[in-house]
């Protein structure tokens, strides 16, 4: 063979030899095998272990992401909170400043009051005994005039009732007694215009109270409910129920139907100082709740434009020392 034959190397080994180069070389290939195989091997292991450290990143990820919207939503809550407490800060100091400002103006309306309610008792009795005296000199016209005096003294000392109401708080002197009784006295003392009526009811309740600070809440409902008419025909109705809720209560509903008041004036009614009247104080009504409230009862209102206003008093029936006699009544007889 010539040396450019493909073959010339095979001269130069014998056959022993080239096993043993064959052999080596399978060797050699053996171990580069498992070499790549351990590698492979490795190399999965390391993959998998990324894999790993990725899903765990990733749940990182998620939980800090979970933490990152708490801590958003509690940064909100901490802002809603600090906006509620300014608020609520605001409010208290306005009705601090507003109380403040309503016992100033309290204790100069008290004084005021009582110093105008001696000469206003002199005019007043002053204007009868002349009019009883030149009753009969008195013509048409002078009788108009000396009416009118009558109801200008009459609508002064009531403002000047509403102030005292509003000023003195006097401890309750409660009795049993009949609401009827009350609504009577008060429709009395009540000067009834001929375009209005006023039916009271026909049934009736005794309650433990004190019927001078009731017959002045009564006062004041029926005369806003005459004055709503606007010298159109009205009517006044005065119903005593049961209260469905709790028997321990019972419900008094003043109602009118005159031109009812709108939302806005309804939040504000039971405020001192509040009137839509050019001649009202805005303490009647504010008395009327002090007294209820003082009873331990409530009074609310509702009203629709156009046809009328509805005051309904929830007042209890008895004391509660009544209600802990029965109770300690009722304990003792089970007991035995």
């Amino acid at each position: 063979m010539s040396d450019n034959s493909p073959y010339f190397f095979i001269k130069e080994f014998s056959s022993e030899e080239l096993i043993k180069i064959l052999v080596n070389k399978v060797r050699e290939l053996r171990a580069s095998k498992e070499k790549a195989e351990e590698l492979n091997t490795r190399l999965q292991d390391n993959m998998a272990r990324l894999e790993e450290a990725q899903d765990e990143l990733s749940d990182q990820k998620d939980k800090m992401q979970v933490k990152m919207t708490e801590l958003e939503n509690a940064k909100r809550e901490l802002a809603n909170q600090r906006d509620k407490l300014q608020i609520e800060i605001m409010n208290k100091t306005q009705e601090l400043l507003k109380s403040e400002r309503l016992s100033a103006i309290g204790n100069l309306s008290a004084r005021v009051a009582h110093d105008l309610r001696n000469p206003l008792s002199v005019i007043q009795n002053t204007s009868q005994i002349l009019k009883m005296r030149l009753e009969s000199n008195l013509d048409d016209k002078a009788r108009e005039q000396w009416t009118r005096l009558d109801r200008a003294i009459y609508r002064m000392s009531h403002q000047l009732e509403d102030v005292m109401d509003y000023v003195r708080i006097s401890p309750l002197k409660k009795k049993d007694y009949s609401l009827c009784v009350i609504l009577q006295d008060v429709v009395e003392r009540i000067v009834t215009p001929d375009n209005v009526e006023i039916h009271l009811p026909e049934n009736d309740k005794e309650i433990f109270c004190d019927p001078e600070k009731l017959e002045i809440v009564f006062v004041n409902l029926i005369m806003n409910a005459i004055q709503a008419s606007e010298n159109k025909k009205g009517m006044v109705s005065i119903g005593i129920f049961d209260d469905p809720q709790d028997n321990n209560n019972v419900l008094v509903k003043v109602s009118d139907t005159g031109i009812g008041i709108s939302d806005d004036t309804l939040s504000k009614i039971f405020e001192p100082l509040f009137t839509t009247k050019q001649i009202g104080t805005g303490l009647g009504l504010s008395s009327c709740k002090n007294i209820i409230e003082q009873h331990g009862g409530t009074i609310t209102v509702t009203s629709v434009i156009g046809k009328g206003t509805t005051f309904t008093i929830k007042i209890p029936k008895k004391s509660e020392w009544n209600s802990l006699s029965k109770n300690e009544d009722a304990i003792q007889t089970e007991s035995a």
